[in-house]
């Protein structure tokens, strides 16, 4: 289904979701205390500061808003604007990327992560494409339209890359580890980045755009326009996530979760729709190369002898096939390798 073209006045029964995770099942609470990291800050008598507030923010909410980030306004203003012109483009030209399977191929869908079975879909439209490794053969696979789409992804997938690998540094340390052991971790890194299309909903209380879950991922840097929509689960209540100009929105994945020993954790979050305005979203999703073996650090046990492994190790293309198959469950992957004692 064209979900933009589709003018429905009510939705198709395959969007209406189970009563409880309907976005009216519980009341979602503001995001005013939603932590904020200012990077402009680690440069000078600050940068304890802002080492003990990420510390903070990864404990007990696994997701913080990112200013002074240092990523280009000007990369994030332009793929913002042709991802949007994407969309907009006829629907044959958008079905030449059409796919229904999930891997890391470049496809633009509606979600559906196993189209023989009679899991609920989601209110949206996406693209998604592998962005690193990059290589002449990966970037042959993004669309070639609107003009200078290509160009402009390149951009911002570097961009992206280059700002992943300075806040796992920074996660390094504010776990009291070197600075280099995430990104050794991640040996070498896999990148991908999914342009999410929220349309204009009939009946936004029955959907979802996004079902809750965690992502299986290690870091996610997600921009998202000024429409609400992004909700996190706190203490067992939904929260509005705010938008903030120029900001970012960074959240901590389920091999994050793993490595720090469950120290920091993996936030369950969601997107709810409108009936009035379309939302637009950029994920960057982070995470280690398929082959390297996750596991809690050692270093990080050492430094509490009473403490032991609280998560069997993995192999992060397997944990990522898993959850590719199954699809979106709230923290069922990383609650799947938790260590019962």
């Amino acid at each position: 289904m064209q979900l933009h073209t589709s003018g429905v006045k009510e939705i198709p029964e395959a969007y209406i979701q189970p009563q409880h995770e309907r976005p009216n099942s519980g009341k979602p609470v503001h995001g005013e205390n939603l932590p904020l990291i200012d990077l402009s800050r680690l440069n000078g008598d600050g940068r304890n500061q802002v080492i003990e507030e990420l510390r903070y923010a990864c404990e007990s909410w696994g997701l913080f808003h990112l200013v002074n980030h240092g990523f280009p306004q000007s990369s994030m203003d332009a793929m913002m604007e042709v991802g949007r012109h994407f969309f907009e483009l006829p629907v044959d030209e958008k079905m030449r990327f059409f796919g229904t399977k999930a891997s890391s191929e470049t496809r633009y869908g509606v979600v559906n992560f196993n189209s023989d079975d009679n899991r609920v879909l989601e209110w949206r439209d996406f693209l998604f494409q592998p962005c690193h490794p990059l290589s002449d053969e990966i970037i042959s696979t993004w669309p070639d339209v609107p003009l200078h789409y290509r160009e402009i992804a390149l951009e911002y997938c570097k961009n992206a890359r280059a700002l992943a690998v300075r806040l796992l540094a920074l996660l390094s340390e504010s776990l009291g580890l070197r600075d280099s052991f995430l990104n050794e971790a991640f040996k070498g890194h896999d990148q991908l980045m999914l342009i999410n299309h929220y349309p204009p909903c009939p009946q936004p209380d029955l959907a979802l755009g996004l079902t809750g879950h965690t992502d299986a991922n290690g870091l996610t840097i997600l921009q998202h326009d000024d429409v609400p929509g992004l909700e996190v689960l706190k203490d067992g209540s939904w929260c509005a996530v705010s938008s903030i100009p120029n900001a970012l929105v960074i959240n901590l994945g389920d091999q994050m979760q793993i490595l720090s020993n469950g120290r920091y954790k993996s936030i369950e979050h969601r997107a709810v729709v409108n009936s009035d305005k379309t939302r637009f979203s950029i994920a960057t999703f982070c995470g280690p190369s398929y082959d390297a073996i996750i596991a809690p650090a050692a270093e990080l046990i050492k430094q509490h002898p009473t403490q032991s492994a609280e998560y069997r190790e993995v192999v992060y293309g397997e944990y990522l096939g898993q959850a590719y198959a199954r699809g979106l469950e709230g923290k069922f992957y990383i609650n799947s390798v938790k260590i019962q004692k």
